[in-house]
């Protein structure tokens, strides 16, 4: 894989995702943008990131001239609420603002965008709501407060505070705020007053003029930038399905979009926008037939506590289509390569019912004619699983292992001490718990078909999402699946039937995607790493940064190989990567 990393499509700001605030540098020479690129989970799919399913704002900087990417400004926290350039020095300042009204916190930043330097200042009582340079020497900061009045609790106020350039005349010297310590001697100097510790009730008019989230705004300016540099550009969502088709051409499945179909040179063909019926979800799975004439995409209906789903066909000739099936509950897709497929019951409910059965998992033959139908049980993330280019369905079940011999059942007990033994034994019939991997087979037209419970995965072994791909060399036949072992990241291959490990790649962070071509299996991290290893014998051949050409990392969230051995990526960014 000599080639470099192509990005799909080759639009600027492939980093942003969506834009919550903007700022242009008095020079016109920078650009910040505070970006935000959503959560990483759903009852289908869970990718555990490094940082959490949800990753924070992040401001990143181009330079204005050519769009280009130039560093990313790291911020702490869950929010950033605030940006504003210094009128004559390459320095942006940064405000957050976290916490309710019970507790603010949040923060000041200066940052060189230039060097990269950086000076904070932390508020454990306040949060940074606005900012607006008033000078070159002086820095206004609007901050939001908890009111602890007892006639008044509860509610937020204005204050603002004045921040003068430091005596040194850097601003990055800008002294943190001192932490609550015990009292100093005596015969100490006096400090000098920390950063925002002088505060007066903030003006009506700048406490009225907070930065407002205008996202559609914010996307408009990126698109005129763009448009000035001769190029397009449009938010993108998270791509969480890909297939790749023989004739170059790749299916792209997003979190705004229902589906997406590329040339092999990167140019947008169709795209097939969600139907106005959907609720919440699309664009999360993705079924090829083997033919390659149609495409299945799963739309969310319904609402929270009554949703369902609706499998669509999607022509691959035009993009044009048609309704399949309706569910009368939320699906999980799987298929094997002869194109079978079932779509099993996720009970994504809210509030979940008190009590909650699932529906049996439906089974089709490749034209959507149904087979009949399978009880696979319980479902929740230990059983979420994705296998490509397997010949049979694969599904992960819930399976109890027996109680000690003499427990006495929770009904019998409950009675006798009032249900507190009830709860006891529902915790230890849970402990009790094993995951395993079985095999689904179809039955006669219309007759049920038949669940083989096959090899437990491990009493602390989850999978989460899978995902999985089905090989057979010269080993075997096996699934090689994504794991977590009391909770380390690994890559593991399993025999078939009976689940032997040949072998077991740890790994830095969780496993997003994993794909087989030839004798070379390529698997993304959601650290953003592209590995390339041996199927047989897990041999770690290549590791591959997956980076923007500013080196910004990217959040794989799914991978395929193609019928010429190019690996594409899907990203939480909504970006294709493809890799020669």
């Amino acid at each position: 894989m000599s080639q470099p990393l192509r990005i799909v499509p080759d639009e600027p700001f492939p980093e942003v995702g969506t834009a919550f605030h903007t700022a242009l540098s008095a020079d016109g020479r920078w650009l910040a943008v505070v970006g935000y690129l959503g959560g990483a989970f759903s009852r289908s799919r869970t990718v555990d990131l490094p940082r959490g399913a949800r990753p924070a704002p992040r401001v990143l900087v181009y330079q204005r001239a050519d769009l280009s990417y130039h560093r990313t400004v790291a911020v702490p926290g869950e929010s950033v609420d605030t940006l504003a350039f210094h009128p004559t020095l390459p320095l942006l300042a940064v405000g957050t603002d976290e916490g309710d009204e019970y507790a603010r916190h949040g923060t000041l930043l200066l940052a060189d965008v230039v060097t990269g330097r950086q000076a904070r200042v932390v508020r454990a009582d306040a949060g940074v709501a606005a900012l607006r340079w008033r000078d070159a020497d002086t820095l206004d900061v609007l901050l939001t407060e908890t009111d602890h009045d007892s006639a008044s609790e509860g509610l937020i106020h204005y204050t603002e505070s004045a921040v003068p350039r430091p005596p040194s005349g850097d601003w990055l010297t800008l002294a943190p705020e001192p932490e609550e310590t015990s009292e100093p001697p005596p015969d100490a100097p006096e400090p000098e007053p920390a950063p925002l510790a002088v505060r007066q009730p903030a003006a009506q008019h700048w406490a009225a003029r907070l930065p407002e989230v205008d996202v559609p705004a914010r996307h408009a300016e990126l698109r005129e930038l763009a448009t000035a540099g001769g190029r397009d550009w449009r938010a993108r969502r998270a791509v969480w399905a890909v297939a790749a088709l023989r004739d170059g051409r790749v299916l792209a499945a997003r979190e705004d979009s229902l589906l997406e179909c590329w040339s092999p040179e990167g140019r947008r063909m169709w795209t097939v926008p969600p139907p106005a019926e959907s609720f919440q979800y699309v664009g999360l799975q993705l079924q090829v037939t083997p033919d390659e004439r149609t495409a299945r995409v799963t739309v969310a209906t319904g609402t929270s506590d009554n949703r369902r789903s609706t499998v669509l066909a999607v022509s691959l000739a035009d993009g044009s289509v048609r309704t399949e099936h309706h569910l009368r509950y939320p699906a999980l897709l799987a298929s094997r390569t002869d194109g079978v497929w079932a779509a099993r019951d996720t009970c994504e409910l809210f509030p979940a019912p008190p009590s909650w059965s699932p529906s049996a998992t439906l089974l089709f033959a490749p034209d959507g004619t149904p087979l009949g139908a399978v009880p696979l049980g319980h479902y929740d993330p230990r059983t979420e699983l994705t296998v490509r280019r397997a010949p049979d369905l694969y599904a992960l079940v819930v399976r109890d292992r027996p109680a000690p011999p003499g427990t006495e059942t929770g009904a019998a007990r409950a009675d006798a001490v009032g249900g507190s033994y009830a709860y006891a034994a529902e915790q230890a019939r849970l402990a009790r718990q094993e995951t395993w991997l079985a095999r689904v087979t179809v039955g006669e037209p219309n007759a049920p078909g038949a669940v083989e419970s096959l090899f437990p995965l491990g009493p602390r072994t989850t999978v989460r999402g899978g995902p999985a791909v089905y090989v057979n060399d010269t080993a075997g036949p096996a699934l090689i699946l994504a794991t977590a072992d009391s909770g380390t990241p690994h890559l593991t291959r399993r025999s078939l039937p009976h689940g032997e490990p040949t072998w077991s790649l740890p790994t830095d962070s969780a496993i997003t995607g994993v794909d087989l071509h030839a004798n070379t299996l390529h698997a993304a991290t959601a650290t953003g790493d592209l590995l390339t290893l041996s199927p047989t014998t897990g041999t770690l051949h290549t590791r591959h940064p997956l980076t923007s050409p500013g080196g910004h990392p990217f959040t794989p969230l799914t991978l395929t190989t193609t019928p010429a051995g190019d690996v594409v990526i899907g990203t939480l960014e909504g970006r294709l990567l493809v890799r020669g």
